[in-house]
């Protein structure tokens, strides 16, 4: 979950329903109460007012087969419904069913799962939404070379015998793998590959409903047909988006949403300081605004000194983003050279460029250690980057000194957001003490991940890039393969493989990894291709797990801690009268 997304400590709740429920939901005798709907009321909640959100950057994608970032993933659930979701109250996060109504059973321990369906869901003209709908959605997403920038897991798992390449592409080809039911009211995927945690899986965009008749293509990425409690009303690019209520929208159908403000008001394109400001200032506009994508580092010593006077507003919590480095092995293909670019990073200057210890911890690995069963702290550059975090200086020219007439001009990738041009600046600095050349390529924030993932020999591809990745779902499941499997990759389009990963002794790892059912023994497997990719090919270099820090406006309240996107929520905030 680019975004993506998802173990929360420090506010309320460590781990998710996720590590705690097993990886293959089985059949209920009874439905629970709490997967009908409506979802639990928040505690002195009123409706009204405007809620407004005060972003840098737009959105990458809220076309649901296109949108893989965390706070976007959160966000569009305001007007996207998906087979399952997460469900986040009093601190306590777990799976529940969204389109469908209970969470799947298998008959085969993974390979085969059928869902039942809600079948009173409407979309915002009032038209009914159906399975076939739902099958469309995940079709669709099938045409990633239009559709880009969304998850790979529909293609990755689905069986295709007859090679279907999506709508666009094959107008009057079927995927036979999605099966609905003669009444409309369940759903069979039959996949290629048992795979005990889908529940999981179909909490992405790929697998939302969307009328055919209603699919604009490239153009649905501006107005989603809205299934949730929201509508989009406008949507600028770059500029503002609002939304206005869904009237048929029905909250007895619906677990995990809520619909307090009369409208949500998006509007893009301020600098780090001045929105921080704006928002610490807690005067005008900003007494009723929060920030997607604005951590506060200006004003975090005094808040933290300061600690109770903003109790009700501020929020800090360890969050699941590994801040890392992809090296692009298309580009930087000798060996001693990606070795040497790991040496040479210094990941103290970039946590201070970040914002020092208030903003993460050094991490050597791609897999949180909460993930007990996946993580192992391993060396990099013979050195434990928890205790010695400093460039390696003496090694990196070591390593380039084996290599004569090695690649030294790099190009360097990085977000135009926040903190981010200044950690780029860290490590420009510390590459060129070792001898690169590195060129500074700054990418705006809403075409970022797409523009890094293009894999077109046409195009000039950055050498390193500075990326970051929340887990899909609270597994090594959820984060290694999307990471670091070749088999995600198209020859034009990375996905989140940045680094290009494709090592065929790696890869014949992957392989073997599909066949393990069993959770504990997956996240071993697929850690020690964690371990691998970054000791053995320096794929990646791990920098560290951010520290959440983000102040609302004190005219806000319902604002939440999101265990299933590791974000802070919008979902269920209210304007205080």
């Amino acid at each position: 979950m680019i975004l993506r997304n998802k173990l929360m400590a420090a506010v309320g709740t460590l781990a998710l329903g996720l590590t705690t429920m097993s990886m293959a939901p089985t059949a209920h005798a009874a439905t629970p109460a709490s997967w009908v709907g409506p979802a639990p009321a928040v505690k002195g909640a009123v409706s009204g007012g405007t809620l407004t959100i005060l972003d840098q950057g737009d959105f990458e994608h809220v076309d649901p087969a296109r949108n893989y970032v965390g706070s976007s993933l959160d966000f569009y659930r305001f007007f996207v419904r998906t087979l399952t979701t997460y469900r986040t109250v009093n601190g306590v996060t777990e799976l529940v069913p969204d389109v469908a109504a209970d969470l799947g059973t298998t008959p085969d321990n993974g390979r085969t799962w059928t869902f039942k369906l809600r079948t009173n869901l409407k979309y915002e003209d009032g038209s009914k939404v159906t399975c076939a709908d739902l099958k469309y959605g995940t079709m669709r997403s099938y045409n990633d070379d239009i559709l880009d920038g969304g998850t790979t897991y529909a293609k990755d798992f689905l069986l295709n015998p007859t090679g279907f390449k999506g709508p666009y592409t094959d107008p009057t080809g079927d995927l036979t793998s999605i099966v609905c039911s003669a009444k409309g009211d369940s759903i069979t995927y039959k996949l290629a590959q048992p795979v005990p945690y889908f529940a999981y899986v179909t909490t992405f965009g790929s697998f939302s409903p969307v009328p055919k008749a209603k699919d604009t293509k490239q153009n649905y990425d501006l107005k989603p047909i809205s299934t949730g409690p929201y509508k989009v009303q406008s949507y600028n690019r770059g500029k503002n988006m609002t939304l206005v209520r869904n009237k048929y929208w029905d909250p007895k159908t619906d677990p995990a949403r809520w619909n307090y403000p009369d409208q949500i008001v998006v509007k893009f394109g301020y600098e780090q300081n001045a929105l921080e400001q704006q928002l610490f200032s807690d005067s005008g506009e900003a007494r009723k605004s929060m920030s997607l994508d604005t951590n506060v580092i200006t004003n975090l010593s005094e808040i933290l000194a300061y600690r109770p006077m903003y109790k009700d507003r501020f929020f800090s919590f360890v969050s699941p983003y590994a801040r890392y480095y992809s090296i692009n092995m298309d580009t930087v293909k000798d060996i001693n050279v990606r070795k040497a670019i790991q040496c040479a990073i210094d990941l103290k200057t970039i946590l201070l460029a970040a914002g020092g210890t208030n903003a993460g911890s050094y991490s050597n690995s791609l897999i949180p250690s909460s993930i007990a069963n996946g993580y192992r702290n391993f060396d990099i550059c013979g050195r434990d980057v928890h205790k010695k975090p400093e460039a390696q200086i003496a090694a990196a020219k070591a390593l380039l000194a084996k290599s004569p007439g090695a690649k030294m001009d790099l190009i360097l990738a990085y977000r135009d957001k926040g903190v981010e041009p200044q950690r780029a600046a860290a490590v420009q600095q510390a590459l060129q003490a070792v001898g690169f050349k590195v060129t500074m390529q700054k990418l705006p924030k809403a075409v970022y991940y797409t523009t890094i993932g293009q894999r077109d020999p046409g195009v000039v591809q950055p050498d390193v890039m500075q990326t970051s990745w929340g887990f899909d779902w609270a597994a090594v499941s959820g984060i290694v393969p999307a990471l670091l499997d070749g088999r995600t990759m198209t020859a034009s389009d990375a996905h989140s493989n940045y680094s290009r990963q494709n090592e065929p002794s790696l890869q014949l790892l992957f392989e073997k990894a599909d066949l393990i059912t069993d959770a504990a023994k997956s996240d071993k497997a697929l850690g020690d291709i964690d371990q691998k990719a970054i000791v053995d090919f320096a794929a990646v270099m791990p920098a560290y797990f951010e520290t959440s820090n983000f102040i609302v406006g004190s005219k806000l309240g319902g604002v939440k801690v999101d265990g299933g996107y590791g974000t802070l929520s919008p979902l269920a905030a209210y304007v205080k009268k």
